[in-house]
Parts: C-alpha cells; structure tokens; sequence
C-alpha cells in the first residue's frame, strides 16, 4: 500500500506543477506599432531579460516583406519592472543587418534591479 501511495503522490504533483510550467511559455505577438519603416511587437514573456521568440522575428520580417524590406531588430524591453508583457522593435530597412550584438547586448542578465 505505501509504494502505491508514493505513486498516486508522485503523480498528483506533476499534474498540480504542469499548468505552472505552463504559464512560462511567451505569448503569441501582437502589433503595437505598425509602419513603412517600422514595426513594434508586444506580448508576455518570462524571463529577466526581454525574450525575442522566433514567432515575433518572424512576424516582424513578415510586415516589413509587405514593404519589400528586411526586418532588423533594435532592441526590446519591459513594458514596467512589475510586469511580464514586453515590447521589441524593429526597423523596416532595404538591406539586412546583423541583429546577433543587439540580441546578445540584451542577453545580460542584471545583477540588480531599479524600479522607481
């Protein structure tokens, strides 16, 4: 009876712990700002630093196609220091630069936080 016990436990737990992880997968992207020149993406994400997903890079690169240009990403952000929704900008630009030191600059995490 104890090991059966143990594994009704053991299961109760994964299944009460399952919508928790859950809830740590971003958002779908929504426009927050739409343009010729440029498009703003904002959706929930959890992590300490802003969080570019593929499905916003490619819905950022899909709007700027419409235009016949490249999506380059210039950065993102938290929309407060209380809250998981971020918003991640990109410029609608002829030709296609290197986004790697934007996304790795962003990449470090902080050791402290300022919240004012």
């Amino acid at each position: 009876m104890i090991a059966k016990k143990g594994f009704f436990m053991g299961r109760f737990w994964f299944f009460a712990l399952l919508p928790l992880l859950a809830a740590c997968t971003p958002t779908t992207p929504t426009l927050h700002f739409a343009s010729e020149n440029a498009v703003a993406l904002r959706y929930h994400a959890y992590d300490e630093v802003p969080t570019l997903t593929a499905q916003a890079l490619d819905e950022a690169a899909r709007h700027c196609a419409k235009y016949g240009k490249f999506a380059n990403y210039k950065g993102g952000n938290a929309v407060n220091a209380l809250s998981t929704e971020e918003i991640h900008q990109f410029s609608c630009d002829k030709t296609k630069s290197d986004d790697s030191a934007v996304i790795g600059g962003q990449a470090r995490r902080p050791s402290y936080i300022i919240i004012e």
